[in-house]
């Protein structure tokens, strides 16, 4: 798990340095499309870990977070179709902020559910 959790956390630092001109509205600059590609990759090793760890099963826990792993799964997956999205749509144009802010919001509360597995777990 703490593996899956610095990967995740590799993925959202680099994650924020790519937001940084979007909200700076620079987002009319492409992002280099290695840099885009290194994250997604970062982030899609980091849930593959986190579903290698669950598959193993989680050590018994009293303080309820049974469920943290599979709803960090869970939004971590959707985070990756959302960036996989952006991708695809910055191929045609600058990907709606909406999405980018979408793709974020449910990245970061992928990562914070990790976390609190972890610190709690």
């Amino acid at each position: 798990m703490i593996l899956a959790l610095a990967i995740v956390a590799l993925a959202a630092l680099l994650g924020a340095v790519l937001a940084l001109p979007f909200l700076r509205g620079r987002g009319a600059r492409r992002v280099p499309w290695p840099v885009a590609a290194t994250h997604g990759a970062i982030g899609a090793a980091g849930l593959v870990v986190l579903l290698l760890a669950l598959r193993r099963g989680l050590p018994p826990s009293t303080m309820g977070t049974a469920g943290f792993g599979p709803a960090a799964a869970l939004l971590l997956a959707v985070a990756l179709l959302l960036g996989l999205t952006i991708a695809v749509a910055s191929l045609r144009r600058r990907p709606a902020a909406t999405l980018v802010a979408v793709h974020a919001s449910v990245a970061i509360a992928g990562l914070v559910v990790l976390w609190a597995l972890v610190s709690l777990g």
